[in-house]
């Protein structure tokens, strides 16, 4: 054979390369493509086939083969198991790589081969996830379910699976789903091997009920983790970072925005210390909006366009509808307001196609807040009246919309239906303790509606109420800056102090 090849090489119909790709061995190439074809054209189908299986076993054997390679020779080569599994390991390196639209044709390759069902539920997770990803919702949802049913249960990938199906389904806003899904997998005993993946997949539940509106269950799950008695510096990074995300956003429910920047800022350093790019972008993204809401709107803008450039160049078209909807939210505040319209209606076009209710009816209401910005109060009346439509299944921020609705109807001399907005969304902070976001519009619009309808006594004292609140929330920022920046530069903030000083007289 190797006088052959030497005899082939010296007629000049192929090449030995200078570097072989395996080590240790001697690759040669035909010197044309024509040459290749020609050569492969003179084969029969039986000889193919041969041919085919006899490469992928030997490369198989040698190690370090690409598994597209892999896979194309096994499936050529009729041995249809083998390939989907290549192809399963290929679509996952094309996940890794950020390659999405790669890797949900590599799954359905595999898909094609006619995999186990083991195998098949492998290959449906890696769609799950490339879906979720670019934001193709009720796709996930339906890919990631169909992985749950045929993995093992308690294995690394169905808890994997698990996530993405909650991961999808809170996007879409069924928290019942996430809760039933998290219920499940808090309750299954880890198979060896398995208990990081469970971690995540609580870690990643938790985060989403926090969203939700579901504190008990997310409290509950953060405990589950914490049960096994593992230090958070000792857990696997990625771990960590989940449950630095986990605090990080209930810290910010309950009014601790600068706890929420600490531990998002240890879930972003773990993320990249790891390499995971996707999430780091999300959470560089919450970076930017925590920004926002300690009023460091320069800062917010700088933070959120750098998420934004990371989602564009990864093709990851939800978390770019998402930080444009933020980034519209801060250019309404930088007074930017023909730039903060354009930007949040890109978003909620590209939210409408993607089917995410519940970040549409975010973007609304902040189009609507900057509608009240620009004091037009008819555009802001009806983008927080569909922003409150929307938002049904996610009351933690629909409190928001209604509040902003309240202080539209005040701009439009519609006093009465003002006060009963503002009366509704109040009671909804009331009923939860705390919100994910507007506390301070929504008590602050309480106070001024109840003034505008002559009831002075009771708008005193609600105002005293909004003030301190306030006080309390800026009292837990341990920086200075900070706590001085969040009192002075956020809009409803300084309303609430000055109206507070007239007012009360103090």
């Amino acid at each position: 054979m190797a006088r052959r090849l030497t005899e082939l090489a010296r007629r000049e119909l192929i090449l030995r390369r200078h570097e072989a790709r395996i080590a240790g061995e001697v690759e040669y190439e035909f010197r044309h493509a024509l040459v290749r074809e020609a050569a492969y054209g003179m084969l029969t189908e039986r000889d193919r086939r041969v041919g085919h299986g006899l490469a992928g076993d030997w490369l198989a054997r040698a190690g370090g083969a690409d598994p597209m390679a892999l896979a194309e020779h096994f499936e050529q080569g009729g041995q249809e198991k083998r390939a989907a599994d290549a192809y399963r390991r290929a679509a996952e390196e094309a996940l890794r790589g950020g390659d999405l639209a790669a890797a949900i044709e590599r799954a359905k390759r595999g898909i094609a081969c006619g995999p186990t069902a083991q195998a098949l539920g492998a290959l449906r997770l890696v769609e799950a996830e490339a879906h979720v990803w670019r934001g193709e919702l009720a796709l996930a949802e339906q890919r990631g379910t169909e992985a749950v049913e045929r993995l093992p249960a308690g294995t690394a990938p169905w808890f994997s699976a698990i996530k993405q199906v909650a991961l999808a389904a809170g996007k879409l806003g069924g928290f019942d789903r996430v809760a039933r899904w998290m219920t499940a997998a808090q309750a299954a005993e880890a198979a060896d091997g398995a208990l990081v993946a469970k971690h995540m997949c609580l870690g990643n539940g938790a985060l989403l009920l926090v969203f939700g509106g579901r504190y008990a269950l997310a409290d509950a799950l953060i405990g589950a983790i914490e049960g096994d008695g593992t230090d958070l510096a000792e857990r696997e990074v990625e771990v960590a970072a989940w449950l630095h995300q986990a605090r990080a956003i209930r810290a910010h429910v309950h009014g601790d925005p600068g706890a929420c920047l600490v531990g998002l800022e240890a879930a972003l350093a773990a993320l990249e210390r790891v390499g995971d790019r996707g999430n780091a972008c999300t959470v560089r993204m919450n970076v930017g909006y925590i920004h926002t809401e300690l009023g460091d709107f320069a800062g917010a803008e700088e933070v959120l366009r750098s998420a934004l450039a990371g989602a564009e160049r990864m093709g990851l078209h939800e978390l770019v509808a998402a930080t444009l909807s933020n980034l519209g939210h801060v250019l309404g505040y930088r007074g930017r307001i023909e730039d903060a319209q354009r930007t949040e209606r890109e978003a909620i076009a590209r939210l409408q196609r993607l089917g995410d209710p519940r970040a549409e009816g975010s973007a609304r209401t902040y189009l609507a807040r900057i509608a009240l910005l620009a004091r037009d109060f008819e555009a802001a009346e009806r983008e927080a009246r569909t922003a409150a439509e929307i938002l049904q299944s996610a009351p933690p921020l629909r409190a928001a919309a209604v509040a902003a609705r309240a202080r539209a109807l005040l701009g439009l001399g519609r006093f009465d239906e003002g006060l009963s907005a503002a009366g509704e969304a109040n009671s909804m902070l009331e009923s939860f303790g705390t919100l994910e976001e507007g506390e301070s519009l929504v008590r602050l619009t309480f106070a001024e509606s109840l003034a505008a309808n002559g009831r002075h006594d009771e708008a005193a004292a609600a105002i005293a109420s909004a003030r301190a609140a306030l006080l309390a929330r800026a009292e837990r920022l341990s920086d200075p800056t900070w706590r001085a920046r969040f009192l002075r530069d956020v809009p409803d903030n300084a309303r609430t102090l000055e109206l507070a000083r007239q007012w009360l007289g103090s």
